[in-house]
């Protein structure tokens, strides 16, 4: 027995030995597991100020205002003649054989301001145009314009123990809405036909022919009164110095694109200052508008307006500095200032054969940027 002692021992100690590593916590290294955020995404608004229109315009007679109306010349008949403030249409009269009458009248016509009747018994009907005279330039600020950013950078690495560098990319869009009125003098010409009335008197202005009323027995009484389908004679005036009321009106939108380096330092474990520069790329869209108006002696205004679209791309550069609170290892609060400068844009109203021009000066530019960084 005694051989057997050393074996059963020999035994017990490789289980025992077994079993104690069994019951062994495993270590794992994490570090192999754990990955550092290199990319940071960032989402927020952005203000600015600094952007200035020029609507320009060149010297001399530079647009016309007139009625759109044909009036036909002075001796026809059977055509429809219209005017700023009235027309004269074709007869609809029939005879007994149910025949157009011709006679040289209509019975359908139309006038609308009692200053039309003169007091030698016509009836007057005109055309208006109005060459507006201006050669002014008118600067007016595009004031503050909000927007909305979107940024992406990778961290490149350190550059001391608080310092580190990441590469930059941001895209931003702000708008432009920038107007301005003004007063213009005119040289208004206008021209009026004189139609005899041969004493009608009117119970109504404005007055339409065909027209009917009902008497005290309620009886349709017929009271058109007929007039010539040719005016009788045609008068042109010119009218200096008339007042036009104008208005110029820029409106789009500027898509930004921002690249370059960032240089960062930790100020405390969750306040960081960040410092950018580099170059800009601005996609410039408007549309350009020019409205013109003037009250002549009779009825509505006379209305002219004018809208172009246009695009451009301008190149420029950036600065910004940037104080960002960590509110965790992956998320943080920005805010920042920055300038920019990216040129100057500008459009015409080349299609109308009018010399307007809109200037929009993009060369110095500033505001404030903020909003939330995640870090991913």
């Amino acid at each position: 027995m005694k051989f057997l002692r050393p074996v059963l021992y020999l035994v017990f100690a490789s289980v025992a030995a077994a079993q104690s590593r069994d019951d062994e916590i495993p270590v794992f290294d994490l570090d192999d597991y754990l990955i550092t955020p290199k990319m940071t995404l960032g989402v927020g608004f952005r203000g600015l100020t600094g952007p200035k229109v020029d609507f320009k315009s060149g010297a001399g007679v530079v647009n016309s205002i007139r009625s759109t109306q044909d009036h036909g010349d002075l001796t026809s008949t059977g055509i429809i003649r219209n005017y700023h403030d009235g027309f004269v249409a074709l007869d609809r009269r029939l005879d007994a054989d149910e025949n157009p009458v011709n006679d040289g009248q209509t019975n359908t016509w139309r006038f609308v301001d009692e200053r039309q009747l003169t007091a030698d018994g016509y009836v007057t009907m005109s055309t208006y145009r109005a060459d507006v005279f201006d050669g002014a330039s008118r600067e007016r600020d595009g004031g503050n314009s909000f927007g909305a950013e979107l940024m992406v950078s990778r961290d490149m690495g350190k550059l001391g123990g608080r310092m580190e560098w990441r590469l930059f990319a941001g895209l931003s869009i702000n708008d432009v809405n920038v107007s301005t009125r003004d007063s213009l003098l005119a040289e208004v010409t206008r021209l009026t036909d004189f139609y005899f009335l041969n004493g009608a008197e009117f119970p109504f202005v404005p007055y339409t022919a065909p027209s009917v009323t009902t008497d005290a027995e309620g009886n349709i009484v017929n009271t058109t009164v007929l007039l010539g389908q040719a005016p009788n004679s045609r008068v042109t005036t010119v009218t200096n110095n008339v007042e036009v009321n104008s208005f110029w009106k820029l409106k789009g939108s500027f898509l930004t694109v921002r690249l370059g380096p960032t240089v960062s330092y930790m100020v405390k474990d969750n306040i960081r200052l960040s410092l950018s520069a580099g170059p800009a790329f601005a996609y410039v869209g408007t549309n350009y508008t020019v409205e013109q108006s003037f009250l002549p002696d009779t009825s509505d205004a006379i209305t002219t307006a004018t809208t172009e679209m246009d695009d451009d791309f301008l190149t420029g550069y950036f600065v910004d500095a940037t104080v960002e609170y960590l509110l965790t290892e992956r998320a943080g609060l920005y805010m920042g200032a920055f300038y920019q400068s990216t040129g100057t844009y500008e459009q015409s109203l080349a299609a109308t054969g009018v010399n307007y021009t809109a200037r929009l000066d993009m060369r110095s530019m500033q505001g404030l940027r903020a909003g939330l960084n995640y870090r991913f």
